[in-house]
């Protein structure tokens, strides 16, 4: 590990850096509707991108130029929840930084933005981020305190070994919690198969739960008096949805306690729990003869065997409608609380009990999978958190990790082979510069943004081939160089975007200047295109520019398979 100042390896900057508040204000207004650029917000990323923009014009998003953000950009609040951090997305349209948030772009080959992101998120990271926030109400801290900090990193090979280790379990954990909630779907569609949507039920089919059950009670309202052990005292925290979680924290109860609360109040196997007090209407069966007691927090529900099964029981409360029937029914206060006078008159449709049990022996089946589906992420995450701790201290052992080269940056010998020289323009985008053409970089430095329609085509291709001769580059790889380094914005749009915005289908100059220089009738500009697979690595002196190398980091071998271009020499002068 070794202490990397981070203003001498990244490139910082914020919404705040553009101007003053006054010709913030003066010169950018933020829009509901869609139009040439988002200004993108941390409540964007928790939402998980659901569309919900703010945006800018075009003449904003140019004066917003200190704060241009790209995919791949590692962005950190900085106001409310500092340290909450993100890798931007694709999202297929100019982006640019909202207030309250810094962003981070790696200008030196010794760091990796995603290592970082990661890095935040420890404990280690959380308590550096802690050390230059103000001790305010609202917590945050400035860009300058963050731009001064000193954090440590392995060597680049072993950033890039800690993410791809990190994000591959990541997926698994997710992957695992994909199938947990297929599986819930599949007792839902079941239970509605067999019973029909509870909404259609006639009004006169239906009882109330206390014409079906023998009890229905709540847990102790005085406080018990606990112990350090003995018999378990549950609260509305240890009852999920269809199991206890003693995981949670588990207060403790004497037998003399124990018995005092069970004359009035004794769960016992196959009785169901529903949680009544804070997150109300989480509903769970009792599988275990082990004993224990109830808080207030608790409702106590003893079916009557003869008319119903538990398992049809508790399914059935936690159905949509009779969901809504529980919120509904619960008194808000500081916390939500239902109490068990409205339990007691919660709508029930009795099914035939044959029924019911052939329902019940099917839940049960699936949920004897998701408690091995469950048992599998609770290792993975347990795994995770090992992985984390270790890497970011430095205990965990790297060296036996698989790695592919091809992800590393070219080293300086190879580099210098190939007379290339790294660079930032003024707005601190990375791009690879042959020395030999500085005229054609003055010209793209003097330009600023261009328009697609007011460039010529000679001048794409010289850009094209100063950046990617000697390289192998995609239409990704091509577009995201025209129009983040050199800041054309290219008449190109995805067939997603072309269905929203129709008036998008005619521009295709970009395709045609693409096919035109594939089949050798674009005279500035010849390339042949090949198939290139990771897995065989069919292509074995493959390479790529650093900027393409940097973003091929976040992508397994599966993902970095696919069509490339390569330019050949032979190009008709003109």
């Amino acid at each position: 590990m070794e202490l990397l100042k981070i203003e001498d390896h990244f490139l910082i900057s914020d919404f705040v850096s553009n101007g003053s508040f006054a010709s913030l204000k003066e010169n950018v207004q933020y829009k509901q509707n869609p139009d040439y650029a988002i200004l993108v917000r941390i409540t964007d990323f928790v939402k998980k991108w659901n569309g919900d923009y703010i945006y800018i014009n075009k003449e904003e998003y140019n004066f917003l130029k200190k704060s241009k953000v790209f995919p791949g950009d590692l962005i950190i609040s900085n106001v409310g929840q500092p340290g909450l951090s993100y890798i931007l997305p694709e999202l297929g349209i100019n982006t640019s930084l909202a207030p309250n948030s810094i962003f981070l772009r790696p200008k030196t080959k010794r760091v990796n933005n995603l290592y970082l992101s990661y890095f935040l998120k420890t404990p280690q990271g959380q308590r550096i981020i802690d050390s230059i926030c103000t001790k305010t109400t609202l917590k945050k801290f400035n860009k300058t305190s963050f731009r001064k900090l000193s954090l440590p990193f392995p060597s680049y090979q072993d950033q890039i070994k800690v993410t791809e280790l990190l994000s591959k379990i990541e997926t698994l954990i997710a992957e695992r919690k994909e199938s947990l909630k297929l599986l819930d779907e599949l007792i839902e569609a079941t239970f509605y198969q067999m019973f029909d949507e509870p909404r259609k039920i006639k009004p006169s089919e239906l009882k109330t739960l206390d014409q079906v059950c023998l009890q229905i009670t709540d847990g102790e309202h005085t406080t018990p008096k606990r112990t350090d052990k003995g018999i378990k005292l549950l609260s509305a925290r240890n009852i999920r949805n269809g199991y206890l979680d003693f995981k949670k924290g588990v207060d403790y109860i004497d037998h003399d306690e124990y018995q005092r609360i069970s004359k009035r109040c004794k769960p016992e196997l196959m009785d169901v729990l529903m949680s009544c007090s804070g997150s109300v209407g989480r509903v769970a069966v009792i599988n275990t003869d082990e004993p224990f007691s109830l808080v207030r927090s608790v409702a106590l529900i003893k079916p009557n065997h003869k008319l119903i099964n538990s398992y049809y029981l508790m399914y059935w409360l936690r159905s949509q409608f009779l969901q809504s029937e529980i919120r509904r029914n619960s008194k808000k206060s500081s916390q939500a609380n239902i109490f068990t006078g409205a339990i007691k008159n919660l709508p029930i449709y009795l099914a035939d009990l044959d029924l019911q049990v052939q329902f019940a022996t099917i839940a049960q089946k699936i949920e004897s999978i998701k408690v091995e589906q469950e048992a599998h992420v609770l290792v993975m995450d347990e795994l995770y958190s090992s992985i984390n701790q270790q890497a970011f201290s430095g205990e965990l052992d790297l060296s036996g990790l698989p790695f592919d080269a091809m992800l590393l940056h070219r080293d300086d010998k190879i580099a210098a082979n190939d007379n290339q020289i790294t660079r930032l323009n003024e707005e601190g985008f990375p791009k690879v510069i042959r020395k030999e053409v500085p005229k054609i970089l003055d010209a793209v430095k003097k330009a600023g943004n261009l328009a697609w329609d007011t460039i010529s085509f000679k001048e794409v291709a010289e850009y094209i081939k100063n950046n990617f001769q000697h390289y192998y580059f995609n239409s990704e790889m091509l577009l995201r160089y025209l129009s983040e380094d050199l800041g054309i914005f290219v008449n190109y749009f995805s067939s997603a975007e072309q269905k929203k915005n129709p008036q998008y289908e005619n521009a295709d100059d970009f395709f045609k200047f693409i096919s035109g220089a594939l089949i050798g009738q674009n005279t500035f500009l010849h390339i042949e295109q090949v198939f290139y697979n990771a897995e065989e690595d069919n292509i074995p002196n493959i390479s790529f520019t650093m900027a393409d190398l940097e973003r091929l980091t976040k992508k397994d071998k599966k993902e970095r398979s696919g069509i490339y271009f390569r330019i050949q020499d032979e190009v008709i002068a003109h």
